[in-house]
């Protein structure tokens, strides 16, 4: 009886040994599951966002468009026999870019030729008959009646055969091919891009303090990094009659895109200078504060230790700095370096400049 309850002894002792050993194994297993999390700070540089004086010259930031850009569509359905362009190409008005299958309605044309050509000999005939009074007033009427017909349907057949090239409206460039040989088209399917750059519009947003500085027929400067020392000269095209909730005004200028050793792409950021008298204050951040871009800019606004995304509207350009339309306010702070360590809501550790 001893030796045995020496053995049970043993044997709890044991048990107690394995389930502390698991429960310690256990503890540091599910430590190491854990996501260790440390709070980093971003270091920024910030700057006010505050109001600078301004002399007389309206500056702003625009991107240019092509004056036309059409997509071409098919006009008839069918499968494409023939393509004659390529990306890139310059093509002039009226050029056939692609052709439709036009079997059946040549066929029909014809037909309808020989229809019209036979109504045109029998009314002939029927006015000399006429004039003898060997065929009646009514008969004539209804010889004349049937020649029309035959012409409307001439002209429908002619129409639909036409309908089968697919013709350039006017010169530009070939921006898009959206189409391949033997493909099947049906009305409507887009064909090519084309896109006329001989001259350029620029559209950017005018804040409502200073759209009414302006004026259409207004002469402007363009400039662009692309080509330094060039400048461009515009007039403002279109001032829109309404403004935007945030108070801004789109204004449409165009420009000559004729300099041969300067020649301008679609596309391209340009800054805007209108002449004015007036000179004051306005709202400024550096331009070094923009994200995104300056067509949809956003900034990081500093809250106590964190930062906040947000979206702004921007005016005329300064060289370094850039006119704030709506968006953030006098006082604010905003990140002008290291954003791209931020997000929205991270935590900051604001370094002086």
């Amino acid at each position: 009886m001893k030796k045995r309850a020496i053995i049970i002894l043993i044997l709890v002792i044991i048990t107690v040994v394995i389930t502390y050993t698991l429960r310690s194994n256990k503890k540091i297993i599910d430590s190491r599951k854990e996501v260790q999390t440390i709070d980093h700070l971003v270091a920024v540089n910030v700057a006010n966002v505050e109001w600078r004086d301004i002399d007389g010259e309206l500056q702003f930031v625009g991107t240019t468009e092509a004056a036309k850009e059409v997509v071409v569509a098919a006009e008839a359905s069918g499968k494409i026999v023939k393509i004659n362009f390529k990306l890139g190409d310059y093509v002039n008005a009226g050029t056939v870019l692609a052709e439709v299958d036009a079997t059946y309605r040549q066929l029909a044309y014809e037909n309808a030729k020989l229809n019209y050509d036979k109504f045109k000999e029998d009314l002939e005939r029927f006015q000399n008959l006429r004039k003898g009074e060997a065929v009646t007033e009514t008969q004539l009427r209804d010889m004349r009646v049937g020649f029309e017909n035959a012409s409307i349907q001439l002209e429908q057949a002619q129409k639909q055969l036409e309908d089968t090239r697919v013709v350039a409206p006017f010169s530009g460039y070939i921006i898009s091919r959206n189409t391949e040989l033997g493909a099947w088209v049906n009305v409507g399917t887009p064909i090519a891009g084309i896109a006329d750059i001989s001259q350029l519009k620029v559209v950017f947003v005018v804040s409502e303090s200073n759209v009414y500085e302006l004026s259409k027929g207004q002469q402007v400067s363009v400039t662009t990094d692309i080509y330094s020392g060039v400048v461009y000269n515009g007039v403002i095209s279109n001032i829109s009659p309404k403004g935007t909730q945030a108070h801004t005004y789109p204004v449409e200028i165009t420009i000559p895109n004729n300099n041969k050793n300067a020649p301008l792409k679609a596309g391209t950021y340009v800054n805007v200078s209108v002449n004015n008298t007036k000179t004051g204050k306005v709202l400024m951040i550096p331009r070094d504060a923009i994200i995104s871009s300056i067509k949809e800019p956003s900034v990081y606004v500093v809250e106590d230790e964190n930062v906040k995304l947000v979206r702004i509207f921007l005016g005329r350009s300064y060289d370094a700095y850039l006119e704030v339309v709506s968006g953030i306010s006098e006082g604010e702070k905003v990140v002008v370096n290291g954003q791209i360590n931020l997000t929205d809501g991270s935590r900051i550790s604001v370094v002086e400049n």
